[in-house]
């Protein structure tokens, strides 16, 4: 792991690059540089680029993937509380949050036409990460109710409680269904708990 490191943290200062200049830098022998870079290839973190050069066959060189940014150390959280912190003292929060959940909606709602119910809330969910919520959706008297064991704003949500609402809001606008967050993790429950009202009832 340490050569792997080593490799990525190259490629990412340098570009692309050959086995050959790989194997140089990292002081070990090219079988172990290949075998690095075809682990790191199968997980989706490096792409091939052929360059060609005055003769002979193309260069191969090796180049971190977009999705190699998620394993480089971020910031996010930091300013996301920064933004949040500032909105909050200057009485913005709520207004912000509620632009928010009309544009995340608005992007929702074109992917969501066509669909109905609880192909519309599944469709929906999908898209909300429902994998990573570890969520169960289930049919209510009046509706749906979701439960999402991981709920994906934790940290942030025990800062600032608006950041809770901002789900049901999401799911509300880009449903047109009313939604409300009866309790939730930061209230101590081990699950967000989110209801959906079916049309009528």
């Amino acid at each position: 792991m340490d050569t792997q490191k080593q490799l990525i943290e190259y490629l990412k200062q340098h570009g692309p690059s050959t086995v050959k200049e790989l194997t140089q830098v990292l002081s070990v022998s090219e079988n172990a540089v290949r075998h690095h870079l075809n682990a790191l290839e199968r997980g989706g973190w490096l792409c091939q680029e052929r360059q060609a050069g005055k003769v002979g066959r193309p260069a191969v060189r090796y180049g971190l993937t977009v999705a190699s940014e998620g394993l480089f150390p971020k910031r996010y959280p930091e300013l996301l509380d920064a933004v949040l912190s500032q909105a909050e003292a200057e009485g913005l929060i709520e207004r912000l949050l509620e632009g928010v959940a009309e544009r995340m909606a608005c992007e929702l709602r074109a992917k969501l036409e066509g669909l109905e119910g609880e192909a519309k809330l599944a469709a929906l969910l999908a898209l909300l990460d429902y994998g990573d919520m570890l969520g169960v959706l289930e049919k209510t008297e009046t509706g749906w109710e979701l439960r999402a064991y991981n709920c994906l704003y934790y940290a942030t949500g025990q800062k600032f409680v608006q950041v809770c609402d901002l789900p049901p809001k999401v799911i509300a606008k880009a449903t047109g269904l009313e939604s409300g967050r009866p309790f939730c993790q930061r209230d101590g429950q081990r699950a967000c708990h989110f209801l959906i009202y079916e049309r009528g009832k």
